[in-house]
């Protein structure tokens, strides 16, 4: 049994699958979550089987308040411990215009990226509150800083992520809790597969490195900002972005 147990939520694939390998690899515990258990609990098992840690999944609806305090009072039971919580689930939002948005497809984005992660803050501190220390790192986004067509709900809730950011570390310094954020642009998931190689050129030739990170660069960022490397960082965040929020428009090659 591992001395550090970390939970990430939507775990199962892209970046949330990198960061639960990271934290494997570094020998900790991993608990993750899906909407879906079998998903999580075959994620779990592969990680489990390819780094010797124990690992386990759990089916989380994330705009349950219940639910949320169910599963994080097992991972207590289970493991004894949490020393790392990284939110990565997120509502993506997409396809709806502020003019055509419906209270329900906002309601969705909210109660998943804000209410959801909130209560889940909440419940991780409460166990390393017992402990004296822990690490929260939630996953922001580019969009809170800037717009694009189509995204108001998601940018909205990145927003309200970094407010809560800026809040719990204020509120948790005091029980030794550290808490940051983690802001992706420009990421290679699934959605990239099977696009056409003129398409993967036009979407980089908008950010000024010209490459877009990888789910295992996500990874980095988060095991840093979570661990004791980063001691005395608090209440900030870390952008992983291949330069997207250093310009003020699309970016033009000189």
């Amino acid at each position: 049994m591992s001395d550090r147990v970390v939970f990430i939520t939507g775990a199962t694939k892209n970046s949330g699958y990198a960061i639960a390998r990271r934290f494997a690899g570094e020998g900790y515990d991993v608990c993750i979550s899906s909407r879906r258990e079998a998903d999580a609990d075959a994620a779990a098992a592969a990680i489990a089987g390819d780094f010797g840690v124990r690992a386990k999944g759990y089916g989380l609806d994330l705009e349950d308040v219940s639910d949320i305090r169910r599963v994080f009072g097992d991972v207590e039971r289970t493991f004894g411990r949490l020393d790392v919580f990284v939110g990565n689930s997120a509502n993506l939002g997409l396809g709806a215009k502020a003019l055509d948005m419906t209270p329900e497809q906002f309601d969705g984005v909210m109660n998943v990226n804000v209410r959801g992660n909130f209560f889940c803050c909440q419940e991780s501190a409460r166990i390393m509150a017992r402990q004296g220390r822990g690490s929260i790192v939630l996953i922001g986004s580019v969009h809170y800083r800037g717009a694009v067509s189509g995204r108001a709900s998601y940018a909205v809730s990145k927003g309200a992520i970094a407010s809560m950011v800026h809040n719990l570390a204020y509120e948790l310094a005091q029980y030794h809790i550290r808490v940051n954020q983690v802001i992706p642009g420009a990421i290679r998931t699934d959605r990239w597969d099977g696009i056409s190689p003129q398409e993967e050129a036009r979407r980089r030739a908008n950010w000024p490195l010209g490459v877009e990170s990888t789910g295992e660069d996500i990874a980095n960022a988060v095991y840093f900002m979570a661990s004791d490397q980063a001691r005395t960082i608090t209440g900030t965040e870390l952008a992983v972005d291949s330069g997207t929020l250093a310009c003020l428009l699309s970016y033009q090659k000189s």
